[in-house]
């Protein structure tokens, strides 16, 4: 019977000692004093303890002392830990009514918002100190781990994927260049390299959708509807880009760069006269485009050749016929000429304009201007 009383006596102590209530103010006043074991050990009772694991004060706490945790010690799975905690206070207490404590030293109000903020800034302090000394890999992991706490400050994860940049990390780079857009960011930087980063890994179609959510955050940029038009004549998709590049000169009428290009594209396409019809408007915008009046030239010099080709494989019989191919042919020459000395007269030592105006001259018996272009090309080391 002794033996009896004394196990139940014993059963009662143990029973007694499990509900003693966790004392959670200890666990706060242990973190002031740097005693973070302490304060681990009450706040992990704290949590599962029927009188103190729904008091949103004990997860509070708890958020404290974990990211204390963290940032002193590294403890693993701290980070998470804290979050967690934060996250329970705040489902437990949402208007933070019994969390708000006001600091009389500063005046400035103390709660689950202030405490995650002063985390962040930790990070985010530390992160900006190694990217000045230039340790962009420890950087770029602080960042992201500011961003982790405070996922609604889209500068950390942008500030990541820079630091990565810098640390010649590609991958990373491209990731969190992709987590800043998720998150929110629209910095035009963005799109810039992830289309770079398309365009290296010859992924057209990803480049493509990049510049097109760029355009749609940047609907009036000429630049990002020139990098569509590209993709999209890379892509072999043709009539798309006509189509674009027409908008884009609707927007911007006077973008002599623009013009030409729906003339290189009409080429392609096979209307002609449509594309001398846009290189003639970007000269009237810019008579000193080189593109535009080099493609015209270029126009007007291979219809002559294709009249001296006609011409070489006449008969010595065919005189007539000859004279008649012989006066077209001068006559596109002389309609190509104005353009190559446009061209000259942009770029003197382009060694494919000194040679087509020699060629001119001496079909045009201009020999005074082509022993010039002669003399300039033997000068360059041309033939």
């Amino acid at each position: 019977m002794r033996t009896f009383l004394t196990l139940v006596l014993a059963a009662v102590c143990i029973a007694g000692y499990s509900q003693k209530k966790p004392k959670i103010n200890q666990a706060l006043s242990a973190l002031e004093n740097g005693e973070l074991a302490e304060a681990k050990t009450i706040i992990d009772e704290a949590i599962v303890h029927e009188k103190t694991k729904d008091d949103p004060k004990t997860w509070y706490y708890r958020g404290q002392i974990y990211a204390a945790l963290d940032t002193a010690n590294s403890e693993p799975g701290a980070l998470d830990e804290a979050l967690e905690a934060f996250n329970k206070a705040l489902e437990l207490d949402p208007e933070q009514k019994s969390l708000s404590t006001v600091d009389f030293t500063t005046g400035q109000v103390e709660n689950v918002d202030s405490k995650i903020q002063g985390w962040y800034a930790h990070y985010y302090t530390d992160a900006l100190s190694d990217y000045n000394l230039k340790d962009f890999l420890s950087a770029a992991e602080k960042f992201e781990t500011a961003f982790y706490i405070n996922p609604s400050d889209t500068n950390a994860i942008l500030n990541a994927a820079f630091a990565s940049v810098a640390a010649g990390n590609d991958e990373k780079a491209e990731e969190n260049f992709n987590k800043a857009y998720e998150a929110g960011s629209r910095d035009k930087t963005i799109f810039l390299q992830l289309y770079n980063y398309a365009i290296r890994n010859e992924d057209f179609e990803g480049g493509l959708e990049i510049i097109r959510k760029a355009k749609s955050s940047y609907p009036n940029d000429v630049d990002f509807a020139k990098y569509e038009i590209n993709l999209l004549i890379q892509l072999e998709r043709t009539e798309e880009a006509k189509a674009e590049l027409e908008n884009a000169i609707t927007a911007d009428p006077e973008n002599a760069d623009l013009l030409f290009s729906l003339g290189v594209l009409k080429e392609e396409l096979g209307e002609k006269e449509g594309a001398m019809e846009s290189y003639n408007k970007a000269l009237e915008i810019d008579p000193n485009h080189f593109n535009s009046n080099f493609n015209i030239g270029v126009a007007s010099f291979n219809e002559a050749n294709e009249l001296i080709k006609e011409r070489n494989a006449l008969s010595y019989k065919q005189e007539t016929k000859y004279k008649e191919l012989t006066t077209k042919i001068n006559v596109k020459l002389e309609e190509a000429l104005p353009y190559w000395e446009k061209l000259y007269s942009l770029k003197s030592e382009d060694q494919t304009v000194l040679e087509t105006l020699a060629y001119i001259y001496t079909s045009l018996k201009m020999n005074d201007k082509a022993e010039k272009m002669q003399d300039e090309l033997d000068a360059l080391g041309g033939n």
